[in-house]
């Protein structure tokens, strides 16, 4: 059985005495690094330009991994999964906006080299979205997909199947989107036409009712965008045929397709394992890759297909039921110098060693990192040998290290104790050890006792070590020749044995004695006489119920502490003993406990089960409480009213306690955590301290501003002269050849232009009615259209309009609500303009006044007061067109009444000389 608690810190003295508690001021608990994966990952994504990873998770995380080893995460809010679409600010870490939707987002796509975004819903239909870099903020186009018109003609009003997949078509991303429906319907739509170009996977659907399967991933198979593999819960994996941009001419006769192209029969049907990620990689004409990952309640499989045509030629498998079994890091130990300030005319690597942090590992090692900076670097590994002189493999289960005497004691599952004693050399340097060799520089003794080591204690400069196992008994070792000096069994109601040993120098009243505290597992306490193992409190001071020890310290504050009560007066100047439990926190009088009495001098139960608990200490020696719970959250208390100073929440971490968990939690004597949880590692601070470790800043900066994305990544158009082409180098390929077969770089980015362009003028119109028109287009009434500035496009052009136009306003209803038109003109020009006057607490807000400059084509500008004015000028630019529209009009009523009266006049003249002649 491993170890409960970690061992005690080597910094703090051997007795507490006379110190005063924290204050709130004291304690700023918060994040200061985290490394690794989240253990909640869920989604992945790869930016190729810039080389960035990003991880997201079901708790509302974002983890970006860049260059050079460098991370950040990102935290909503809300440690939930979120419904809507969010932009983060990468350099300040903050979520700068949350564009609410509607419906459930099933699926999303970003058209690359653009700032438009698909987005598919629980109601099938696929909306557009814009990114808006001078708001930084999403808008909604008016362009989007409907269900009914995607779908075929299947599709039916309250029968809405969602959508599981949307993405822009290799070689055709401007003109083409392929649209995946949750029970494997493919529709492929071209952006122009807004219609469906090919309609497929109806074996699917019909498979889907009977079988019951659902689409769970998709991506496409192929680099011209002619194959798409799609995967399903019930764990078969398809590929389909796709009409390509390519082979145009072949569109009716490949456009609704039943069957797919092959079946990949990769073993996740029998499990019915689901796939939940499918990534295919090319390979530059050879065999292209297929990354296929499954997961379900009882089983994670990953494989990797290697596919040529329409062949499958091999494929990887690997179960990753044991993955995270062999990533352990066992009881680490943090031990923080930063306010030692030693210097070393040895290694410069390590005499900046700021943090130093060991751990005790499953296959028996024990490692020494360098903690100064969170990317953790091994200065030392101690690898144990056996009798037999071969590597032991025995886990370590409890480890201390003295920095002062430079002695390591550590044990392993087995009950073996080793003493490593590291020679110091001629230098001040209290890191040289890390330079050792075994029998150069350290030599170790070692001692077998009965039962796993579960607790290690060990005095400053003492020549005695207190050593615990699970079968209850203390050793007291000697150092010099780990002999045992004796041992004393002890009785504990449940199993699990010695949890915690303290040597304690006890003064009352003239009498002075040595002591060893001994903290069983189900929160028993025994006190012995530290020369003679003899038991002082024959009744120990015992719970009411068993309940699992993390820490037992003996403490004294001082006399004048104000957060000492009336109560604790007679008492302030006794020896306290502190029990923390997975449950509660006791504060007991030590001279009582002794005397098997059990005197509570405060309680507290904390709201959750504890995992961890650790004294604190601050620069001016003010102690104070940690408490770490399973569920990731942290409390710091006040001494001796354990009231809670500041309390925060690391966000994914889990605490599991078994023989094979890799979460171990390790807290230095200034407050600085380091928890590791599978993957991942936190390193979190609680006390208002800077400067804690070098090079966060440097670690964090994922997006590096000075380089050139273009210059470094190896997606960039290569030139005509190069051997090499990639993805993108067969994209301009063809598109060169569509526009004439241009040669030069300038007719490339001119045709890129020229698409963008395109895609603006057609993404800002409404190809379908919306939702709500849709909902109101029963109700007409032409005789009571009333109208506003926004409904009507005036213009002097004669050409013919780009956007929506009204055929049913003629000139005669425009004429006809004229008059209204301008009395509504003048109240609103006068309302506008004393907006201006108004204080700015009542001004409108950015986000309004940007839309409506946007409306009325200007672009945005910070000050307010240019408002009022440019509104203005727009009204009457729009009262001038009225009414030159007026003029006209009468000049053509005019003109049309004096061609009537000439035309009058000549038939009566040709009358005249008919009737003459």
């Amino acid at each position: 059985m491993f170890v409960r608690k970690l061992v005690e810190k080597a910094s703090k003295k051997h007795r507490i005495g006379g110190i005063s508690g924290l204050r709130a001021e004291d304690v700023s608990p918060r994040l200061a690094f985290h490394y690794g994966v989240p253990a909640d990952a869920a989604l992945l994504a790869y930016d190729p330009a810039l080389h960035v990873l990003a991880v997201a998770t079901r708790n509302g995380q974002i983890k970006l991994f860049g260059r050079d080893n460098t991370q950040a995460l990102l935290q909503s809010p809300s440690p939930v999964p979120s419904k809507f679409l969010r932009i983060w600010d990468i350099d300040t870490k903050k979520l700068c906006y949350v564009h609410p939707f509607e419906k459930e987002i099933t699926a999303f796509s970003v058209l690359q080299n653009s700032f438009y975004i698909y987005v598919g819903d629980s109601f099938g239909n696929v909306s557009l979205l814009k990114l808006d870099l001078g708001q930084t903020c999403l808008v909604d186009m008016p362009y989007w997909i409907p269900f009914s018109e995607s779908y075929g003609s299947g599709a039916n009003v309250g029968n809405e199947v969602e959508v599981a997949f949307v993405s822009p078509q290799p070689l055709a991303e401007n003109n083409r989107v392929l649209i995946i429906f949750r029970d494997g319907i493919m529709s492929l739509w071209d952006i122009k036409t807004s219609k469906v170009v090919s309609l497929s996977g109806k074996s699917m659907q019909q498979q889907s009712h009977q079988e019951a399967k659902a689409v769970t991933s998709a991506c496409w198979a192929c680099a011209k965008g002619s194959k798409i593999a799609i995967g399903f819960d019930s764990g078969d994996i398809y590929l389909w045929s796709i009409p390509d941009i390519l082979n145009a001419q072949n569109l009716s006769s490949m456009g609704n397709q039943n069957l797919p192209l092959q079946r990949l029969n990769l073993g996740y049907k029998l499990d019915r394992v689901s796939i939940v990620s499918l990534r295919w990689v090319n390979s530059d004409g050879k065999a292209g890759r297929l990354y296929v990952n499954g997961f379900s309640d009882h089983a994670y499989l990953f494989q990797i297909a290697f596919l040529m045509g329409f062949d499958q030629i091999a494929s990887y498998f690997d179960d990753g039921q044991d993955y995270f079994s062999s990533l352990a890091t066992k009881y680490p130990w943090f031990l923080s110098m930063k306010d030692k300030h030693q210097t070393s005319t040895g290694s410069a690597d390590i005499h900046k060693t700021r943090n130093l942090y060991v751990t005790g590992h499953l296959d028996g090692t024990i490692r020494f990192w360098d903690a100064s900076c969170p990317l953790l670097l091994q200065n030392l590994m101690i690898k144990q040998q056996n009798e037999e002189n071969s590597p032991s493999g025995t886990p370590i289960t409890s480890l201390q290290f003295d920095m002062s005497s430079s002695i390591l004691i550590c044990g392993d599952r087995s009950g073996t104790v080793r003493i490593i004693t590291f020679r110091k050399d001629s230098s001040d340097n209290i890191f040289s050890f890390l330079h050792a060799k075994q029998g150069e520089s350290y030599n170790v003794r070692c001692i077998k006792l009965k039962g796993a080591v579960t607790s290690i204690s060990l005095i400053s400069n003492s020549k005695r070590v207190a050593v615990g196992t699970e079968k209850g008994i203390v050793s007291v070792v000697s150092i010099e020749d780990a002999s045992i000096l004796y041992q004393k069994q002890l009785e504990c109601r449940v199993s699990g044995g010695i949890a915690s040993l303290q040597f304690e120098m006890y003064s009352h009243n003239g009498y002075d004695k040595d002591l060893l505290l001994v903290g069983m597992e189900d929160s028993t306490i025994y006190i012995l006489e530290e020369e003679t193992g003899k038991l002082l409190n024959t009744n120990p001071v015992q719970t009411n119920k068993p309940s699992r020890a993390l820490l037992m310290q003996t403490l004294e504050l001082s006399p004048d502490d104000p957060s000492l009560s009336d109560t604790h007066d007679t008492v302030s100047k006794e020896s306290l003993l502190l029990l923390c439990t997975e449950n509660a926190i006791r504060l007991f009088s030590l001279s009582h406990a002794i005397q098997g009495t059990k005197n509570i001098i405060n309680k507290k139960k904390p709201n959750g089960s504890c995992c961890f608990a650790s004294l604190i200490h601050s620069v001016s020696s003010e102690i104070g409480l940690l408490l770490v719970f399973s569920n990731g959250k942290i409390e710091i208390r006040s001494l001796p009213d354990l009231s809670i100073l500041k309390e925060a929440s690391l966000r994914g971490f889990s605490y599991t306690r078994n023989l094979n968990s890799s979460s171990s939690i390790a807290c230095s004597s200034d407050g600085e955590i380091i928890l590791v949880n599978g993957e991942e590692t936190f390193f979190f601070s609680t006390l208002c301290q800077n400067d804690i470790y070098r090079h966060v800043d440097s670690i964090n900066t994922i997006y590096r501003k000075d380089n050139s994305p273009r210059e470094e990544s190896s997606y960039v158009v290569k030139s005509p002269r190069e051997k090499k082409k990639g993805i993108f180098g067969m994209i301009m390929k063809d598109t060169k050849a569509s526009k004439g077969k241009q040669s030069d770089a300038n007719g490339d980015e001119q045709f890129t232009a020229t698409t963008s362009e395109e895609l603006s003028s057609i993404f800002s119109c409404a190809n379908f009615a919306p939702v709500s028109e849709k909902r109101n287009s029963s109700i007409k009434d032409d005789e009571n259209i009333e109208l506003d500035i926004d409904d009507i496009n005036i213009d002097d052009n004669p050409q013919k309009q780009k956007g929506p136009h009204f055929p049913g306003l003629s000139k005669q209803k425009i004429s006809k609500g004229f008059q209204s038109l301008r009395e509504k003109l003048k109240p609103r020009t006068e309302e506008k303009v004393n907006s201006g006057n108004r204080k700015p607490e009542d001004d409108t807000s950015v986000s309004q006044v940007d839309q409506i400059k946007m409306k009325y084509g200007y672009a945005t500008n910070d000050d307010p007061t240019s408002l009022p004015k440019m509104i203005g000028n727009k009204l009457q630019e729009n009262i001038k067109k009225l009414e030159g529209i007026n003029i006209r009009a009468g000049d053509m009523a005019n003109g049309a009444q004096s061609f009537s009266a000439m035309a009058k006049e000549l038939l009566r003249n040709t009358k005249n000389e008919k009737a003459t002649s």
